[in-house]
């Protein structure tokens, strides 16, 4: 199944689409028109394959109040919880896949320009050097590394085989959230604005998960 994470206050009986570019700032900018430059679309509406761990709807169980702190490549962001989030199941969706630790790995890197090539130049020579240092310290080549080196150190063989596969992840420039087979929220205030809209009732669930982790 693919799950598809959104506040409830976005949600409407129909299609929907990306955020306004306003709402991103200039990290995400960065990463979300680079993968446009591959997928054709910018933005894109994200969705995770099989796991909704990685969608934002869950929280780890040891983290109080309506903050967490993130962590990602290079940066920590305090990021606030949102309560109103409804997560969306549909069976089948034909989208961009994007593999979610190689595009996570790479993130800091793609961010260090806004410029399309000089990104792609800066993830050969990120990778590059990742690997020469494995080499001097005699270690054994392990994830994107022993990847990058199993592509010929060559980029596009590299996006193609092992960034831009379905495993986890993938994106799509809009989507009928009509279509979903499976609702999950948190209450039955959430349930029932939810069925106003027009879900059908037997697709929508009750689950207080807040407590369980990402």
């Amino acid at each position: 199944m693919y799950y598809h994470c959104r506040s409830l206050k976005y949600v409407i009986y129909g299609k929907v689409s990306p955020p306004p570019l306003d709402t991103y700032d200039d990290f995400d900018l960065r990463l979300y028109k680079f993968i446009g430059h591959y997928c054709g679309f910018f933005p894109q509406v994200w969705l995770s394959r099989s796991h909704s761990s990685i969608t934002g709807f869950r929280r780890n169980r040891r983290l109080k109040g309506s903050y967490y702190w993130a962590k990602c490549p290079g940066r920590r962001q305090r990021i606030k919880i949102s309560k109103d989030n409804v997560l969306f199941g549909f069976d089948i969706i034909k989208g961009f896949p994007v593999s979610y630790c190689h595009w996570e790995g790479l993130m800091n890197t793609i961010t260090d320009s806004d410029n399309f090539e000089n990104q792609n130049k800066d993830i050969t020579k990120f990778l590059n050097e990742i690997v020469d240092f494995y080499k001097e310290e005699n270690e054994p080549l392990d994830g994107e590394c022993k990847d990058w080196v199993d592509s010929g150190c060559n980029l596009d063989a590299f996006l193609k085989k092992y960034v831009f596969v379905e495993r986890d992840q993938i994106v799509v420039p809009s989507l009928n959230l009509k279509s979903a087979k499976k609702i999950i929220c948190r209450n039955e205030k959430q349930k029932k604005k939810l069925r106003k809209m027009g879900f059908i009732e037997d697709r929508i669930e009750i689950k207080n998960v807040m407590p369980h982790s990402f």
